[in-house]
Parts: structure tokens; C-alpha cells; sequence
């Protein structure tokens, strides 16, 4: 299994790298308002860019080259048309300048394009852990190529606040098990951390194997910070100071799920049904790696990713809320404490 876990953070890097891409062009980036099928109902209006819409298609075809017998259960949050268009990787990278340069300017289209096509650094698959072996026709994966798409445009128009923007992007592939919808391998992706060169971290949680590159993070016994998004209801903030913690909103669900698995926080609370599937598959498994997890705020139990496909996508929605912590003792006293 450990070539799953070396595709999933192949595929995750050629997404970044296209995401970084777009900040060496100077021209305007394609934005598009989502179809109503496609929008987050949190948002009045949604919007995607051609470049979340390309780093998905890039991350589903370097998973299938490199795992062919899970080509057909590759899932993302984007629908891969664009301004009429339908992007995928082609077969030189000319024809995909041709294909993007039909929608924006040539010089972005040609960054772009030679992002998809570079040769991803494979020293970040070097000492991968021995994995049980994993039967390939129970295997899934979700992909949200750029997470905090909002804070990625504002980033790269340079419009974004301090400790806005580009810091907070994330790209988040996950893998789970079709027979039980268990997320059983994650990976998080950072691309413009320290300054553009990037990072990311792991994790496997698989057959009694529990394994994650977060070096030596953990939550800190007297960590006191929960994160909430900024839509969260005033009772449960209230509910979580009066309990002794120090709430705060930052943006991007994959940002704070990343901070909570780092341990830079203690934990994530969403009383509401605004994070998808493809938000929470990775750092779910990550999490439980590390002997935390990620749960529904409503109902307390784990979240599944087996879903059927070519649901509208309100039934991906985790609309039970959830709760996400590094550690069991954090998920007990944040439980307490909001009941």
C-alpha cells in the first residue's frame, strides 16, 4: 500500500505546483461563479478558478497512472468545465497551453501548463513507511485540489489581509475504503508555506498500522485554542469560552483541520453543515494516524466517504456539523463541555 500513499502525495504536489503557478503571471486569474448544483450553500456565491478545476484533473491523472485499477473511484470537488470549456491534461504540454490559452491570457496559459507537465521532486516520497497490503477494489479517493479557493483568489490579486491569502490554501487528497467509507490514508499539502516553497504531512491509519510524518507535533496538554469559522453560532462560541477556551476563526477548513493535526490547535468545531466530504477526507485520516479523529458534531460518530457517485453535491455536505481533535482526551472534554 505504500504506493497509494506515494501517489496520493505525487498527485498532490502537481496541484500545488499549479497553484503556485499562477502567482508568476501577472494577468488576471479565470473565475467563474458555480453552477447551483455545484455551489457551497454556506455562500450567497461560489466561485472556482480554472486553476482548482486543472489541479484536480492533473491530481486524478497522476493517481490513475500510477494506480490504474482505481481510475474509476477518483472523486473531486470540481466539475472540470470552465467557461463552456472541459479541462483535462493533454497529451504534450503545447496542446494543454492551446486548451487553457482558449480562456485566458497565453502567458498564464503557458505557466499553467508547464506546471501540469513538470516532473514532481520525488524526494518527498523517500523513507515511506511499510504498509499493509490493501486490496486496490476497495479503495476511493476525494480531492479538493484547492482548498480556501476565496482566500487563493485574494491571494494571488494580491488583495488578502495578513495571515489571509495564500498561507491559508490547502490541497487535500484522501483515500478511504469503499466497503466502509473509513479514511485510511491522507495527505495535506501546504503549497505557499514559507514563502512559496511549501509542505506537507501524512498520514496512514490501516489494519492496526498508524503512521504520520508530522514530525514531532502534538497537542500540547494546556492547548486551549478551538478553531470555528466565522459563520459559527454565537451559543456554541459562548458554550466554548465559558469552558476555558480561546476560540478563534482563521479561514479555510483544510487550514484549521491542518493546524488542528500539527497541533497548533487543540481542535475544530462546526455546529453546522458546512464542510464536504472532500473537505475532511484527508485530515480525517491524518488525524486518526496521529490518535485523534474527526467526528459529527451532531451524532459523535466518524464520518464515512462512501457516498454513491454523481450525487448533487449538497449530499456530500458533513451536514451534521463535525468535530475534529488531535487527541481522545481533547474529544472527550470538548464533548463535555458542549453538552
Amino acid at each position: 500500500m505504500t504506493d497509494v500513499l506515494k501517489a496520493l502525495i505525487i498527485a498532490s504536489e502537481k496541484a500545488a505546483g499549479i497553484a503556485r503557478s499562477c502567482t508568476e503571471a501577472n494577468e488576471a486569474l479565470l473565475v467563474t461563479e458555480k453552477s447551483e448544483i455545484e455551489a457551497n450553500a454556506r455562500f450567497a456565491r461560489d466561485f472556482k478558478t480554472i486553476a482548482d478545476v486543472l489541479a484536480q484533473e492533473c491530481a486524478k491523472a497522476e493517481v490513475a497512472k500510477c494506480l490504474p485499477a482505481i481510475s474509476k473511484h477518483l472523486r473531486g470537488e470540481e466539475h472540470n468545465e470552465i467557461g463552456g470549456v472541459t479541462i483535462t491534461l493533454q497529451e504534450t504540454e503545447e496542446k494543454t497551453t492551446e486548451l487553457l490559452g482558449s480562456l485566458i491570457p497565453l502567458s498564464t496559459a503557458t505557466q499553467m501548463a508547464k506546471a501540469a507537465h513538470a516532473q514532481v521532486n520525488h524526494t518527498f516520497t523517500e523513507a515511506l513507511p511499510n504498509i499493509p497490503m490493501l486490496d486496490y477494489e476497495d479503495l476511493g479517493v476525494w480531492i479538493d485540489p484547492i482548498d480556501g479557493t476565496a482566500e487563493f483568489i485574494a491571494g494571488v490579486r494580491g488583495e488578502a489581509d495578513a495571515n489571509h491569502g495564500l498561507s491559508c490554501v490547502t490541497v487535500l487528497i484522501g483515500a478511504y475504503l469503499r466497503s466502509s467509507g473509513e479514511p485510511i490514508i491522507g495527505v495535506i499539502n501546504q503549497p505557499f508555506y514559507d514563502g512559496g516553497n511549501g509542505r506537507m504531512i501524512w498520514g496512514v491509519n490501516y489494519k492496526g498500522t498508524h503512521n504520520w510524518n508530522g514530525g514531532g507535533y502534538k497537542t500540547k496538554p494546556d492547548n486551549k485554542t478551538v478553531l470555528v469559522s466565522g459563520a459559527e453560532k454565537s451559543d456554541i462560541i459562548q458554550k466554548l469560552k465559558s469552558s476555558g477556551w480561546e476560540v478563534k476563526s482563521v479561514p479555510g477548513a483544510g487550514n484549521k483541520l491542518l493546524k488542528v493535526a500539527l497541533g497548533e490547535a487543540a481542535a475544530y468545531v462546526v455546529s453546522q453543515g458546512t464542510t464536504f466530504r472532500w473537505d475532511t477526507c484527508a485530515p480525517h485520516a491524518v488525524l486518526n494516524a496521529r490518535g485523534g479523529g474527526l467526528v459529527s458534531f451532531t451524532t459523535h460518530c466518524a464520518i464515512t466517504y462512501n457516498d454513491a457517485v454523481d450525487l448533487d453535491t449538497k449530499e456530500y455536505c458533513n451536514s451534521e456539523g463535525i468535530i475534529a481533535c488531535g487527541d481522545q482526551s481533547t474529544f472527550s472534554k470538548i464533548l463535555n463541555d458542549l453538552n
